[in-house]
């Protein structure tokens, strides 16, 4: 391992991550399907077990601090009931902290229930507020924006409301102030993300913002320039599945990393060890290159392991090897 990125790790038990975004709780039910209903065409799954576990912006907190970082704060909206209160345990349960998490009782937890049988997914039902949010919740995660203390920040943005406007202009007075803010996209929209360190889109996401294949290095090159130039950001960082990922940073060479996995059991969730690791190693000094690197490297691990996994300090280390 090189020294500079050992020396960026050596710096994560100090760095301060906040994680802006939208926040869900993904329910698990497990089962056994056995025969159809004698009402409607649909299989009958006899319950064995549940599960719930962090989503959207909470797993990527959750793999924030893992990598043990010093302090993971949270910034989004959920509702007051129990779905609410079980999401907030589950933060708790990671050391990530709440104190910037909004309740709000206008406001529906984002629940998403798989619903799986003999280990295939039967149905998903999902659970969420199905309009914008307020006015008073935006200007107060406005004011929670403007009050962060962090050294790096992350948007994990889903679509649900908590990633608009007026916050995203409060994030890039941060990022004027001298903090990286790097942000996963989703919103069709990626002018929403501009002028910011960095976005993190897949290939699909960024072939359709630029109406273009990504289906090459050269093409995938193509796509992030025009990316890059468009949105006035610093940097983007390309994820391409099976083709690993492309960094492209202002006044560099693309960098074209292939995929470290040599089995692959379990794609959930990659993205979210890709942008922890990499928003991370950024804050803790390290270069686009060296974090993009030690990204992809985190990326092989967790994708060879069954269900939302996470990758520890001790354990990227050793998946780095000598960079």
């Amino acid at each position: 391992m090189s020294e500079p990125l050992a020396e960026a790790l050596d710096r994560l038990p100090s760095l301060r991550m906040a994680v802006v975004g939208d926040l869900m709780l993904d329910q698990f039910i497990f089962g056994q399907v056995d025969r159809i209903s004698p009402e409607a065409p649909v299989p009958v799954v006899h319950v064995r077990d549940e599960e719930a576990r962090l989503g959207g912006a909470g797993n990527v907190a959750r793999n924030a601090a893992a990598l043990g970082l010093g302090h993971v704060e949270l910034v989004g909206v959920v509702g007051v009931g129990k779905q609410g209160d079980e999401l907030v345990r589950l933060l708790d349960t990671s050391e990530i902290s709440t104190t910037t998490v909004l309740r709000d009782a206008e406001r529906l937890t984002t629940v998403k229930t798989r619903i799986l049988g003999g280990g295939q997914q039967v149905v998903r039902i999902d659970r969420e507020s199905g309009t914008e949010m307020p006015a008073r919740l935006v200007q107060k995660l406005v004011e929670v924006v403007d009050a962060l203390q962090s050294d790096v920040i992350i948007v994990s943005d889903y679509a649900k409301g908590v990633v608009s406007e007026p916050v995203m202009d409060a994030l890039r007075r941060k990022q004027s102030a001298g903090v990286p803010v790097v942000c996963d996209p989703k919103q069709g929209d990626f002018s929403l993300y501009r002028q910011t360190a960095c976005i993190t889109p897949n290939a699909r996401e960024a072939g359709a913002a630029e109406h273009a294949a990504v289906d090459s290095d050269d093409r995938a090159e193509s796509v992030a320039g025009r990316l890059r130039t468009r949105l006035q950001t610093s940097m983007i960082l390309l994820t391409r599945g099976e083709q690993g990922m492309t960094l492209l940073v202002d006044g560099s060479a693309p960098l074209h990393l292939s995929t470290e996995a040599t089995e692959v059991y379990d794609v959930t969730g990659a993205g979210d060890t890709v942008i922890a690791t990499f928003a991370a190693l950024l804050g803790a000094g390290a270069t686009p290159e060296l974090a993009a690197r030690a990204a992809n490297a985190a990326a092989g691990v967790v994708i060879r392991e069954l269900g939302t996994a996470t990758i520890t300090a001790a354990g990227l280390r050793e998946a780095v090897g000598p960079v």
